[in-house]
């Protein structure tokens, strides 16, 4: 049985239509990705699941797998992707807005990387030298000779040297290994993808050593001219480690779990949009740290502060809300006054998913509070540019 959820979107199942054994499961196992609600007279006897903020598909067991939809083409989903996991410079992703379905993208992207690091293979592998220090029966690179010296008094025959050697097995490499290594895992369905994966693993596993990655490793690496290609390559894999299965079981059958946050990687593209896109005067800091106390025990995690260049002053603070009620919700309204009161700038601003939230401002004493949209119902760039008039507008009134 396969059923289709929306994102955001409540289905209800009659009491026949879902095992109970089934729906205890979920109850139990996946409330993360959604919420259920058991049947009772108060909803006419029906099974009641809910979205939240998941997109994906989750196999619950041998008989039932759960699709969850975006609200939003699954083109747009994509795009978003692009700037979040930073893949602009994959200059061929436009044919991937022929793509329909979640599942499909998410194996067009797993055989991108595969093809990129086979080509890489080819090419040859970055490398770079790492030191090393053995105790060898001959001399390589320099002898450290107190040591040599102690294990000679023992009756060791052997030098401790230190060398350097010129090796592909580096973090840029073990990346890659470590993410087509998790890959299949994924049970891809398109038996031309699982080769590919399967050659692109074999290329690197001879060489690299294949250890344990976290998705932090992805992160504010250091490129240059001879391994500048690896970024986008580090970004998808970024994009694998971070977002399949999380938590799912595989289940019985072939199915790929995976699931994809949806306010998370909202907030990621807006900010990594607003970084390539805002004019020369200002700069977006993501994820700012503003700490409560002089310990450092309390602090506010703030999405987004916008900065003046010259003055490093704080110009807004703003927070991406994965939502599409029609007004902001107070809570809402109260914390983002209270990023801004932290930040000491006048400007507390909410971003919202969709124009179905109407705009607003409101003034909390000091503070002002818009509301603004970043639809991605639309051509994310043209939405952006719609955006970022707001905001524009929003800065220069103050």
């Amino acid at each position: 049985m396969i059923l289709h959820l929306e994102e955001e979107t409540e289905r209800r199942l009659p009491r026949d239509d879902l095992a109970e054994a089934l729906a205890l499961t979920i109850h139990q196992s996946f409330r993360k990705y959604f919420s259920i609600e058991f049947p009772s007279p108060a909803n006419d006897h029906c099974y009641v699941l809910q979205p939240s903020g998941y997109i994906g598909q989750i196999p619950v067991s041998q008989d039932l797998l759960i699709r969850l939809s975006p609200k939003v083409p699954v083109a747009n989903v994509f795009r978003m992707l692009e700037y979040a996991y930073n893949l602009k410079s994959f200059h061929f992703f436009d044919g991937m807005t022929r793509v329909n379905t979640i599942d499909d993208l998410y194996c067009r992207l797993a055989a991108i990387l595969a093809k990129r690091v086979l080509d890489r293979v080819r090419k040859g592998l970055y490398r770079s030298y790492v030191g090393h220090e053995e105790t060898m029966a001959y001399v390589r690179g320099r002898v450290r000779v107190m040591p040599t010296l102690r294990a000679s008094i023992r009756g060791s025959l052997h030098m401790r040297c230190q060398f350097e050697d010129h090796t592909p097995d580096l973090e840029d490499n073990r990346i890659l290994a470590w993410t087509l290594y998790r890959l299949p895992r994924l049970k891809i369905e398109r038996e031309s993808v699982r080769r590919l994966i399967g050659q692109a693993y074999r290329a690197l596993a001879g060489t690299v050593d294949v250890v344990s990655m976290d998705p932090k490793a992805c992160v504010g690496r250091f490129y240059h001219r001879l391994n500048d290609d690896y970024r986008p390559m580090h970004g998808l894999c970024r994009f694998f480690l971070e977002q399949c299965g999380p938590g799912i079981d595989e289940g019985e059958r072939e199915f790929m779990p995976f699931t994809l946050h949806m306010p998370a990687l909202f907030e990621s593209f807006v900010a990594e949009w607003l970084g390539m896109n805002l004019d020369g005067d200002r700069y977006v800091t993501p994820q700012y740290r503003a700490d409560l106390d002089t310990m450092g025990h309390f602090a506010f995690r703030i999405d987004l502060v916008i900065r003046d260049v010259q003055t490093d002053s704080v110009l807004a603070v703003l927070d991406t809300k994965y939502k599409r009620n029609p007004d902001p919700q107070e809570q809402e309204i109260q914390q983002i006054v209270a990023y801004a009161e932290s930040l000491r700038t006048p400007n507390a601003i909410l971003v919202y998913p969709s124009s179905v939230t109407r705009r607003v401002v409101l003034n909390v004493g000091e503070k002002t509070v818009r509301t603004l949209s970043f639809d991605i119902g639309k051509d994310p760039e043209t939405a952006g540019r719609e955006f970022l008039a707001d905001l524009t507008e929003a800065l220069t009134i103050g």
